[in-house]
């Protein structure tokens, strides 16, 4: 797997690094890339290896050439035109673009497309305990399409699963067909800036201690504190985001065999 391009701060390490990961595959990568920015082969090397830098225009084209979407493309040209700029307080002005545009990648809900957003008065509701959450998805396992199942799955008293049902139903999160439950809108967020943002990850980590408790030799956990500098740190969120997605891509065509949930928290401890 690849760095991704917003870990860099050099637009020149970002390009030879992919450049070289692709050559494993592409023979003749370098000169192809030449041939798309209208340059001598040479002009490449001299400049990845040397102090001249690509012009805006070429380095739009090579956005073209490596297929980058909208914000990897406007981040390639922040990379140059930071790169080129001659004063201080103008790579001052590029460098916070770059950051703009960094941030912007953690945002999970522009980064994984999430479907649909709750409003905020159901978001009160589904996210002020755990069943709602855990019920939404249940209802797609063979053995949980009724509220008796649900409540056997649970261990969960069965007029609680009635009552989750009847909101989870009301907000279309799940479809009633005569009885059997099956999942309606699959995949919800919930905005960074949400007052319920605390709320829904303490469930769930409330849930991930008491698994604790169960000893189960199956579980996974796993908690750490590092030292790292900060361009580091971004590149440690960035894997951690990769493998969400990676995961989403998994579960989206993963068979409905049993209820899982997994959680991942990285932060700085202290500092402003």
């Amino acid at each position: 797997m690849g760095n991704s391009i917003f870990e860099y701060k050099d637009y020149k390490a970002y390009l030879k690094e992919i450049l070289n990961r692709r050559s494993e595959n592409e023979r003749g990568i370098r000169t192809r890339l030449a041939e798309a920015i209208y340059c001598h082969n040479g002009y490449v090397s001299q400049v990845l290896n040397g102090a001249a830098h690509f012009s805006l225009e070429q380095a739009e084209a090579i956005n073209k050439y490596l297929g980058h979407n909208k914000d990897q493309s406007s981040y390639l040209l922040l990379l140059v035109q930071h790169a080129r700029a001659g004063t201080s307080g103008l790579k001052e002005y590029f460098k916070n673009q770059m950051q703009s545009l960094i941030e912007k990648q953690f945002v999970l809900k522009d980064r994984l497309q999430f479907k649909k957003t709750l409003s905020r008065e159901d978001q009160a509701t589904f996210y002020s305990s755990w069943h709602y959450g855990a019920i939404h998805v249940l209802v797609s396992l063979p053995l949980c399409h009724t509220e008796k199942g649900i409540s056997d799955y649970l261990s969960m008293p069965i007029e609680r699963v009635a009552e989750v049902l009847q909101f989870l139903t009301s907000a279309g999160l799940v479809i009633n067909k005569d009885g059997l439950y099956e999942i309606g809108t699959t995949h919800i967020h919930l905005e960074n800036d949400s007052p319920m943002i605390s709320k829904h990850h303490t469930n769930w980590r409330i849930q991930a201690i008491q698994s604790l408790d169960r000893k189960k030799t199956d579980d996974l956990h796993y908690s750490s504190v590092i030292t790292a500098s900060f361009d580091d740190s971004v590149k440690i969120r960035e894997i951690f985001i990769r493998a969400i997605e990676e995961t989403r891509k998994i579960i989206r065509e993963s068979k409905d065999e049993a209820c899982f949930s997994y959680a991942l928290d990285f932060f700085r401890l202290g500092g402003a």
